[in-house]
């Protein structure tokens, strides 16, 4: 009989519940978004994101049921994202999975938010096999990981200062989009050409598979500052600076596979949801010879199905965690 799991996901401003039979059946997602509680603030609050996250965990966890026509007693087990993440947020969803294991009896199971991203592609029928590199590309995180198995794999790049997804947040922002501005620059992208204006490509020419994208956020600022003239072509000019992370993406990506000799790649994460990464991604793979994998779009962004995957396959693994589960803000 297969498993029926609840998982929780708190660990930024978006609060998720989801109910997942198996590995992939997913009979509930739900996520809240906090954008509108945010925006006149410039950028998330946490003590704000805290609150809302406490408002809403327990109705998102009734619809929940509610959707998936079960009831917790069936459940087998609790998932919770535990780490990376603002500490108040995740203190949010592991305390009310803590509750939940401890009243019902039920198996806690603490997971990696991080890790859960390339998960999300057993939710849409691409399943990965190992050994394989992931590149999660999020808003926080941008890592390249070497997975050799379930829940064995080593970090070998990862971003030193800002991620990818956070830098055309940034950048976008700079040009008077909300966030996230990943969708902006993403319609941006396909629609102009992405040559037309020269753009960093940080640390692509250096050895090792890091990244580090403060510094092109930096090259945009100056651009705006020299080049006032240029500023009404922000299409083209959006697409040219998404363009330098497309080859940097690419080429830290493909080296690594490479120099590892891998030949499976998987890329989430919430900027894994561009059509022109996507586009990019395709192509090189293509012609190397690569198997590709990615979740949909709309589990590409932060939810608990991906958290729910990740944690059925520690459930199997007799992999649980005791009541002293804690939250940890920054990725171990």
């Amino acid at each position: 009989m297969e498993t029926l799991g609840l998982a929780l996901d708190t660990t930024f401003d978006d609060t998720s519940v989801s109910l997942l039979k198996g590995h992939h059946e997913v009979l509930a997602n739900l996520t809240l978004s906090q954008f509108r509680e945010h925006e006149a603030f410039g950028g998330v609050v946490p003590e704000r994101a805290s609150r809302k996250h406490l408002e809403v965990i327990h109705p998102l966890i009734e619809e929940a049921f509610r959707l998936g026509s079960i009831n917790l007693k069936q459940i087998d087990y609790i998932g919770v994202s535990h780490y990376p993440g603002l500490l108040g947020s995740l203190l949010v969803g592991v305390t009310v999975a803590k509750s939940l294991a401890y009243a019902m009896g039920k198996p806690l199971i603490g997971v990696n938010h991080v890790e859960s991203h390339p998960y999300a592609s057993f939710l849409c029928g691409q399943p990965f096999e190992f050994p394989c590199l992931h590149l999660v590309v999020a808003g926080g995180h941008t890592l390249l990981m070497h997975a050799k198995d379930h829940f064995v794999y080593e970090i070998v790049g990862r971003s030193l200062d800002d991620a990818a997804g956070e830098c055309v947040d940034k950048v976008a922002k700079m040009f008077g989009h909300q966030m996230p501005g990943g969708p902006v620059v993403d319609r941006y992208a396909l629609k102009y050409s992405t040559k037309l204006f020269d753009f960093p490509r940080p640390l692509m020419k250096q050895k090792g598979y890091d990244f580090s994208f403060s510094g092109l956020k930096t090259a945009m600022l100056r651009f705006r500052r020299d080049q006032p003239d240029k500023l009404d072509q922000e299409g083209p000019v959006l697409s040219s600076f998404f363009q330098s992370i497309m080859d940097v993406l690419l080429h830290k990506t493909f080296t690594a596979a490479d120099d590892l000799g891998l030949t499976r790649i998987t890329v989430s994460g919430g900027l894994a949801a561009s059509r022109k990464l996507r586009q990019a991604f395709e192509e090189e793979a293509q012609r190397r010879g690569v198997l590709l994998s990615y979740p949909a779009p709309e589990l590409c962004t932060d939810n608990a199905a991906m958290v729910a995957c990740l944690a059925s396959f520690r459930y199997k693994a007799g992999l649980f965690d005791d009541l002293y589960l804690e939250a940890y803000p920054n990725l171990l």
